[in-house]
């Protein structure tokens, strides 16, 4: 994978396997286009390689001096950078983080190899497409680097790894942590996401407020259960006439006394607990209307929410509605619920009826047996039909969160009508009503 030049670091080398393997997983992240002049210049695998393990490693060590002039300039760069107080800030993050340390090389690399692109198109005149003609080898990128000063663009290079890294630590907590980063195709989600964040206000601001709101979801909470014939966890015993539901030492009696209790007392059987809570059904309006503090207020509730069903051990479904319902199956997957809450664009008009009855429908085939909550957020005003009916037969509670209006139709059919305060206060203040719904 490497030829004879040699890295900066020296308790893992070029000649190692497993940096071989990191090189060429930086590599696999990238765009075609960028991924053949990544192939091309040694000098980029190397520095970007290095900057792995640089915050992956304990205890990276540099070399006093690089025989390569490039190379050198790098480790000089990297020797001041360690130094400083951002590095050792982000390390926090980074140190025996596989996946952050991942992000912060793939974010640095598509930088430099953005940068490269540009003076290769530049230098040929037209824009980048076909690549046949690029220089390979060392020499190639050193007549390169006579374009560009090789500390501003390193500099240029980490202030964006270190913004992508700390983003892609935010969205992973927000889609559970660590082990939400290992489900396939999460990964992906989470380096794109976090460079999106570098350019779109809003779903910083969402991310921002969402973790905010999640300091009052609680860690342990009041879990509802009934008493039944079936569950998880044993309440106690009881008696009953049902032979098949008797304990097995009950049937072994002798003949007389199970004559006895069949005809009288009953037979000893076992008296189970079994979770009564279904599933939080939140419905988001992304119509035209709700744009700017409306949607991220909204979105972070919805985040918060998601988080207190995994405190709940609820089942978690969300959709987005305009004149119809998005998207044609409710997300209940974490990973896919922060995809969705981030991207989603608001625009088109509002039915209210409709995202209600929809998610009844889908409450229905599965948890009308339970108690479920199904909360509503919009600014809309449109007429909302009566389905008072339809909510009880799926034991459904309805909160409708209604943003800066008022809809007296939707609140004639809620058990609970809230008018949204903006806030992260706002946000508690509605958490902790649906931790009891």
């Amino acid at each position: 994978m490497h030829g004879k030049l040699r890295n900066n670091l020296i308790n893992v080398t070029t000649r190692d396997f497993v940096y071989s393997l990191i090189s060429q997983r930086i590599g696999s992240y990238l765009p075609p286009d960028m991924q053949e002049i990544y192939e091309k210049f040694e000098h980029v695998r190397i520095i970007s390689t290095d900057a792995y393990f640089m915050h992956y490693s304990l205890y990276p060590f540099l070399r006093s001096r690089n025989e390569d002039e490039l190379l050198e300039q790098a480790r000089q760069f990297c020797e001041e950078y360690m130094d400083g107080e951002r590095y050792q800030t982000l390390k926090t993050l980074t140190t025996l983080d596989d996946e952050l340390s991942l992000v912060y090389s793939i974010a640095l690399t598509k930088y430099i190899v953005g940068r490269i692109r540009g003076i290769l198109d530049l230098n040929s005149g037209n824009s980048f497409g076909k690549t046949a003609g690029i220089p390979g080898g060392n020499s190639g990128f050193s007549g390169i680097a006579a374009d560009i000063e090789i500390d501003e663009l390193l500099e240029g290079a980490v202030e964006e790894a270190e913004s992508v890294t700390k983003n892609a630590e935010e969205i992973r907590e927000l889609m559970g942590g660590k082990s939400a980063g290992r489900e396939a195709g999460t990964f992906q989600k989470i380096l794109n996401l976090a460079k999106q964040m570098m350019f779109v206000e809003e779903l910083k601001h969402i991310v921002r407020m969402s973790k905010r709101m999640m300091d009052f979801v609680p860690k342990a909470t009041r879990i509802a259960k009934v008493k039944g014939k079936t569950g998880d966890e044993l309440s106690g015993y009881m008696l009953t006439k049902q032979v098949e539901r008797a304990l097995p030492r009950e049937l072994a009696l002798p003949d007389v006394l199970f004559t006895k209790k069949l005809a009288f007392d009953g037979f000893l059987a076992r008296e189970k607990l079994k979770v009564s809570e279904g599933a939080y059904y939140v419905l988001i309006d992304k119509s035209g209307s709700m744009v700017g503090e409306k949607t991220v207020w909204a979105r972070s509730v919805a985040m918060a929410i998601y988080r207190m069903s995994k405190a709940k051990k609820r089942k978690y479904f969300l959709r987005f509605f305009d004149t119809k319902v998005h998207p044609q199956k409710p997300i209940s997957e974490a990973r896919e619920i922060v995809d969705a809450i981030l991207k989603v664009q608001s625009n088109g008009g509002t039915d209210i009826t409709n995202a209600i009855a929809t998610a009844i429908d889908d409450l229905e085939e599965k948890f009308s047996e339970y108690t479920n909550t199904i909360v509503i957020i919009t600014d809309g005003e449109d007429v909302v039909e009566d389905l008072s009916k339809e909510l009880r037969k799926v034991r459904a509670n309805l909160i409708s969160v209604m943003i800066q209006g008022h809809n007296e139709t939707l609140k004639a059919i809620s058990d609970h009508y809230v008018k949204a305060e903006l806030t992260v206060r706002g946000g508690e203040r509605l958490l902790k009503l649906v931790e009891f719904s």
